[in-house]
């Protein structure tokens, strides 16, 4: 197998990752995320994106150490099908959290809002309007952080299943599958 083509999959999520962490970068340069810290009372946001950089780092240690080996066997690529099973997992698992926050804002919103309305009363309306903000924006961030990181994070996990496929094709059996046939 060429010097390329085996570091292929690495090369790829090599790109994906200095990607990321540029568009990263460029958030906090903009103030974006600590707009998000001051908006996000659940902070589950902040949650989502450990969680990604977290995976995101596994995946690429998973990449490098299937690049690394120098006979792929089946049970190798088998091995490595069950830890990208954990990648889709946690990538499910990241837009349940952006749902639960997106509840948990909600919640907020309404508990909070209308317990001290009084629709005569032009300064309590813009106190309920104030917490409504607080609450829908807390529903959002963690909406859009959710979607975002579990696509990000899925896009990872199917390079490296796309390259487990192309790999469990062109794997030669072992002797020893051979011997027990």
């Amino acid at each position: 197998m060429a010097l390329l083509e085996k570091y292929s999959i690495l090369l790829r999520w090599w790109l994906f990752f200095a990607v990321a962490s540029l568009g990263t970068v460029a958030l906090y340069m903009s103030g974006v995320i600590q707009k998000v810290n001051q908006a996000d009372f659940t902070k589950i946001s902040f949650l989502i994106y450990a969680v990604f950089a977290i995976f995101t780092m596994r995946t690429g240690i998973d990449t490098y150490r299937l690049c690394r080996e120098d006979e792929v066997t089946k049970r190798h690529i088998a091995v490595y099908y069950k830890k990208s099973d954990i990648g889709w997992f946690v990538s499910d698992m990241l837009l349940t959290l952006g749902m639960i926050g997106t509840v948990a804002g909600f919640i907020y919103m309404l508990s909070s809002s209308f317990s001290e309305m009084d629709p005569q009363d032009a300064i309590t309306m813009q106190s309920v309007l104030a917490k409504m903000g607080a609450g829908m924006s807390t529903a959002l961030y963690t909406t859009a952080a959710g979607l975002i990181c579990s696509l990000l994070l899925k896009l990872q996990v199917f390079n490296f299943t796309h390259h487990l496929d192309y790999l469990s094709t062109t794997v030669e059996p072992n002797e020893a599958a051979q011997n027990i046939l």
